[in-house]
């Protein structure tokens, strides 16, 4: 036996239980880290041969990494393997493992056999207003002009032609950016990764808003990152918990979204973007600012990005396209501050070499041809409708009890259950009468509330809008 197993001779994992494997060797090892059997610091054995000696998936030893390394167990360097993490439950408490199968965001949630379900919980484009047919002219017209170059790699930084149209486009609404700064990017969760692997060092501190996106808790845990979460006012984050946090822990990087925040939908005062760039200066911290949905506002007086602010190079800005595009072509961009841009560089080619040479082209024609522009005004006029109606049924059918701040556009409303009321029992009991919503609780990176949902109208008709909240109604009614 090779002297790495001696530690783990004792786990025994049953393949006949109904526990998945890798559920089963996520607990044991939870169990060895906090009796001390594996101390801070400790090197995990590789993936392939502690797979080998356990008899199991590589994928089941993966699968177990991975939630150890969201729940700040371990964390990883690339190249050298997985280490056993320093105990921080006083900073960041750790989430329960759940095995659940309705995933936050997630387009493909439902299953064939849940047709018949309203779905109020995915945030995606709605497949039915997306235009295939100008999509498709679009695909024939770069097939026709660049042959078989339309499927070959691109450098990693992206096709230069369409960070040219990004560029320009962007300088439209007060972010000077340049092409040689601008990294094409596969979706913005790889933004967030590509980030965090370039930034982020093991025991680096990270300010969030509170509630904040899931995926970004952990692209941070995954780092080994120590996560403070800031409370959002009904104008952006609370400056003074800020101020008072900055000074206490000195974060390495703040992750904001100051556009229609997710899951909240709150956007940032003016006053509010002005005093946080002036904090991250004085402070010397790096902005990550996150801007998935801002294109689908619905105020006439839309607020530029809080990249449109920055004087010193300070903030990183992460723009999607996938959601309001075509989610399944996963594309978004971001800034480089020139401090960083040789390493965000090599941290993307390592993470997929390039992203789509093809979506790359084809996106580069709807910028310069102004198809990006129409499209943009094509859903935001059929989302408007959806989401006055939404209001509408709100004020109708749910309790007076039940608080939401009214977002500034978006796909979805977050809502604030009375204090008695359980969000996971109202979620469970809409999902028993076909309504599917997204609990509140992932959102959190610490103490999680069970008082929040959230409710989409992104991908239902109007009819269906008026069912949901009747269920939603009613399943609060019986709680109160």
């Amino acid at each position: 036996m090779e002297n790495n197993f001696i530690d783990f001779v004792s786990i025994q994992l049953a393949k006949n239980s109904k526990e998945a494997l890798y559920v089963q060797l996520y607990n044991q090892l939870c169990e060895y880290i906090k009796l001390g059997r594996l101390a801070p610091g400790y090197l995990l054995p590789p993936i392939r041969k502690f797979a080998a000696f356990l008899n199991i998936n590589a994928g089941t030893v993966v699968s177990a990494y991975k939630e150890l390394e969201k729940n700040g167990y371990i964390f990883s360097r690339s190249g050298s393997g997985s280490y056993v993490a320093e105990s921080n439950t006083s900073i960041d408490e750790e989430q329960p493992l759940e095995i659940n199968d309705r995933k936050i965001d997630d387009p493909e949630t439902l299953s064939p056999f849940d047709s018949a379900m309203i779905n109020m919980s995915s945030i995606s484009l709605n497949p039915d207003i997306v235009s295939v047919e100008k999509f498709k002219q679009v695909l024939i017209e770069v097939l026709d002009r660049d042959q078989g170059y339309a499927f070959s790699y691109q450098e990693s930084q992206g096709f230069y032609p369409l960070r040219e149209s990004i560029a320009a486009h962007f300088n439209k609404s007060g972010v000077k950016t340049t092409p040689d700064t601008v990294q094409i990017i596969s979706g913005a969760q790889q933004g967030i990764d590509i980030v965090a692997r370039a930034l982020l060092n093991y025991g680096d501190y990270v300010f969030t808003e509170r509630p904040t996106y899931p995926g970004a808790i952990d692209a941070f845990r995954s780092r080994g990152a120590k996560i403070i979460d800031i409370n959002l006012e009904v104008d952006g984050i609370d400056i003074d918990d800020l101020e008072k946090k900055l000074r206490q822990f000195r974060p390495k990087l703040i992750y904001v979204m100051p556009n229609i925040q997710n899951p909240t939908g709150i956007s940032y005062s003016i006053a509010k973007r002005n005093r946080l760039m002036g904090l991250a200066r004085y402070y010397n911290v790096f902005i990550l600012e996150d801007d998935y949905i801002s294109d689908l506002s619905y105020s006439k007086d839309v607020l530029a990005p809080l990249k449109a602010l920055d004087r010193d190079d300070r903030v990183i800005y992460l723009k999607s396209f996938s959601k309001i595009f075509m989610p399944g072509l996963r594309l978004a961009f971001l800034t480089m501050p020139k401090v960083f841009a040789a390493k965000l560089l090599n941290v993307k080619h390592l993470s997929d070499i390039s992203t789509s040479g093809l979506t790359q082209r084809a996106f580069d024609l709807y910028l310069r041809q102004g198809i990006w522009q129409k499209h943009l005004a094509e859903i935001k006029q059929t989302y408007q409708i959806q989401f006055e109606f939404t209001l509408q049924a709100i004020a109708k059918y749910l309790p007076k009890d039940v608080h939401f701040i009214k977002p500034n556009g978006g796909l979805s409303i977050w809502f604030t259950l009375p204090q008695n009321v359980s969000a996971k029992s109202i979620v469970e009991l809409a999902f028993q009468n076909g309504v599917l919503l997204t609990e509140g609780s992932p959102f959190f990176p610490r103490q999680t509330s069970d008082q929040h949902i959230r409710i989409s109208f992104a991908t239902i008709r109007l009819q269906e809008i008026t069912a949901g909240m009747q269920i939603i109604g009613k399943a609060i009614e019986t709680h109160l």
